[in-house]
C-alpha cells in the first residue's frame, strides 16, 4: 500500500484521484487521494459499461430482449438508412452481436457534427460474417439508440432514475449524438468515488442478476483475454 501511495503522491505520475474498494466488502468505498473532492473526470469507454447496465434494467422490465434483433428497436426511418442489399442481414442480427462488438468493418468512431446514425447504418460491414471481436464505438452508438427507443424517454434520464440516482450519482455529464440520442460509447464524466460505487454495485448484482452475470463474463475472446456485454472480462480484468 505504501508503494501505491508513494506513486500517487509523485506529481510526475499525474494521478487525478484514487479510490479503493474491498472485494469482500463491495459496499465499502475508501477515498485515499483526492486533491479536489468529488471532481468528475471523463471516463471515456467506461461509458459503454454503464450503457450495458441500463440495457440490463430495460431487459428486466421487459422493454427489451438482447436476444432479439437490434433492428426491432430502431424506427422505420432509421432502418431506411440501411442499404437495401444489407437490410435483411442486419435485421437478423441479435443485439448481443453489438454488445460484444463482434462485427468487423466499422470505423473507430463517427466523424463530424451530423449524420452519426447514417454513418453507423451505412458502414461497409458484412452482417453475415462469423462473430469476430473488433473494437469500435459504432456498436455502442447503435445500442444507445435502440435503448433510448425502448425506454421511451431520453436514455440519460432513464439511466439516472433507475440506476445512478439510487447510488447518489446525480446529473452526471454525458454526451448526446447530433440526433439527440444518448451516446453510449464515450462522453460520461464521474468522480472516482462514483465510479467505484458503480463497480461495487455491479460486483454485488452480478452474483444474482442473470444479465449482469453474463455482461461481466467472457462472451467472446479477444487479444486481451475476453469481452462481455461492453465489459472487459477474462485475463487481466
Amino acid at each position: 500500500m505504501q508503494r501505491l501511495l508513494d506513486y500517487v503522491n509523485n506529481k510526475e505520475n499525474n494521478v487525478h484521484a484514487l479510490t479503493v474498494i474491498c472485494y469482500s466488502r463491495p459496499n465499502e468505498v475508501f477515498t485515499v487521494y483526492e486533491p479536489v473532492q468529488d471532481k468528475r473526470f471523463p471516463v471515456y469507454s467506461a461509458t459503454k459499461s454503464i450503457l450495458s447496465i441500463g440495457v440490463g434494467f430495460l431487459e428486466k422490465e421487459g422493454r427489451l430482449d438482447i436476444n432479439k434483433p437490434l433492428a426491432d428497436y430502431l424506427t422505420g426511418e432509421q432502418l431506411s438508412l440501411l442499404p437495401r442489399s444489407k437490410r435483411a442481414a442486419f435485421c437478423a442480427l441479435p443485439m448481443t452481436r453489438f454488445l460484444t462488438m463482434s462485427l468487423k468493418g466499422y470505423p473507430f468512431r463517427p466523424e463530424g457534427e451530423s449524420g452519426w446514425i447514417e454513418q453507423a447504418l451505412g458502414a461497409d460491414v458484412d452482417y453475415e460474417q462469423a462473430p469476430t471481436f473488433s473494437y469500435s464505438n459504432f456498436p455502442a452508438l447503435l445500442v444507445g439508440i435502440a435503448a433510448q427507443n425502448a425506454a421511451g424517454e431520453p436514455f440519460g434520464d432513464y439511466l439516472e432514475r433507475t440506476f445512478l440516482r439510487p447510488l447518489g450519482i446525480i446529473k452526471p455529464a454525458y454526451k448526446l449524438t447530433p440526433e439527440g440520442y444518448f451516446y453510449g460509447a464515450s462522453g460520461m464524466e464521474l468522480s472516482t468515488r462514483e465510479l467505484m460505487c458503480i463497480g461495487g454495485c455491479v460486483m454485488n448484482m452480478s452474483r444474482t442478476d442473470g444479465y449482469l452475470s453474463k455482461a461481466v463474463s467472457r462472451q467472446i475472446s479477444t487479444d486481451k483475454g475476453g469481452y462481455g456485454y461492453f465489459w472487459w472480462a477474462g485475463d487481466g480484468y
